[in-house]
């Protein structure tokens, strides 16, 4: 029931409406109505708006629903490509391969969406306009080159002295600002997107989670649409490795990629090669770069091979930011920056 000023104004079952718009802290959430779904009902303050949801069917309390048909089409294939890999330990692989490829994109999406939300829990988002207005340009070249054009990082960049970029389920890279501060050059920067967008291509992070983790929790998440261990999720796919192959794969694709948007391919070996270094030197000045070195393993054969893609290419490029624009990307939001009150 909708009151206003004692008197009742409009009255609605509960078993007729359904979340239509989560919960989002800056606009609230609407519920929708089984009979109309064209109607909506907004409700802007979260106690009532939970005291409503808690009320729903399970199916009713998220709009991140699969159609009926679908869900358990999809959740019978998954218990089949499950049963294969329990029964043959060796088909490991071959299992998280087929379900990554079988996830639908609304499923994908919603696993980075949990990972980005928890991850601002633990690193500040970085909120300077200017600074993700130039990764976005680098971002839209790499972006621009690629025929398929399938491919378009979501970039969210957190503070951090971390040294380190992933790729997250859905289409999302987590950036963190340690990584920037790192990097010497703008082909640099665009080198390791380009390698992250490889990975992206081949869906490697939502493998990788249905290979450590199993099927039961993405079965859970796609029957319910729920993921209660947030915390556990977004840790593992922080400390996420990649096999040899995988790293080799994402490497050529990436150095295809910088080649066709007019950068070089010696920008991810520079980088790669610097860090290894870095970790071969006093541990105090190295701990904030042993992240991007532990989960993007084999630094000396991948520059090599890196290296091989750079032949009669060289390093020279022309870049898309300023030097003013460089400086401040690598600076504005630093670890440092953060401490000072600085966006």
């Amino acid at each position: 029931m909708i009151y206003k000023e004692n008197e009742i104004i409009a009255k609605y079952a509960y078993e007729d409406l359904f979340v239509k718009e989560d919960w989002n802290d800056d606009v609230g959430g609407i519920f929708g109505f089984k009979n109309n779904t064209d109607a909506g009902l907004s409700v802007d303050l979260h106690k009532h708006y939970t005291a409503i949801q808690n009320r729903l069917s399970g199916r009713s309390k998220s709009s991140f629903i699969i159609p009926t048909q679908y869900r358990y089409l999809f959740l019978m294939l998954l218990g089949a490509i499950a049963s294969g890999f329990l029964v043959f330990p060796l088909l490991n692989g071959v299992a998280g391969f087929a379900a990554a490829h079988l996830v639908p994109n609304k499923v994908e999406k919603k696993l980075g969406d949990i990972v980005l939300k928890d991850m601002a829990s633990s690193f500040k988002p970085c909120e300077d306009k200017i600074v993700m207005g130039s990764l976005q340009k680098i971002s839209d070249r790499l972006v621009l080159a690629n025929k398929k054009g399938e491919i378009k990082p979501d970039l969210h960049l957190f503070h951090s002295s971390t040294a380190n970029a992933f790729t997250l389920p859905g289409h999302k890279m987590a950036i963190l600002s340690g990584f920037l501060a790192d990097s010497r050059s703008e082909n640099e920067i665009a080198a390791v997107l380009a390698h992250e967008m490889g990975h992206m291509e081949t869906h490697d992070s939502l493998e990788a989670f249905i290979e450590a983790q199993g099927f039961t929790i993405l079965g859970t998440l796609i029957g319910s649409g729920s993921y209660s261990n947030v915390a556990e999720f977004a840790a593992y796919m922080q400390t996420m490795r990649y096999s040899r192959k995988k790293e080799f794969a994402a490497d050529e694709y990436g150095a295809k990629l910088l080649l066709k948007a007019g950068y070089s391919p010696v920008g991810l070996s520079d980088f790669l090669t610097r860090m290894d270094k870095k970790e071969k030197s006093v541990i105090g000045d190295t701990m904030s770069h042993l992240e991007f070195l532990s989960t993007h393993p084999e630094t000396a054969e991948r520059s090599k091979r890196i290296k091989e893609f750079s032949k009669n290419v060289g390093s020279h490029y022309k870049p898309s930011l300023s030097r003013e624009e460089f400086i401040r990307l690598t600076q504005a939001c630093s670890f440092s920056s953060l401490k000072s009150g600085k966006k």
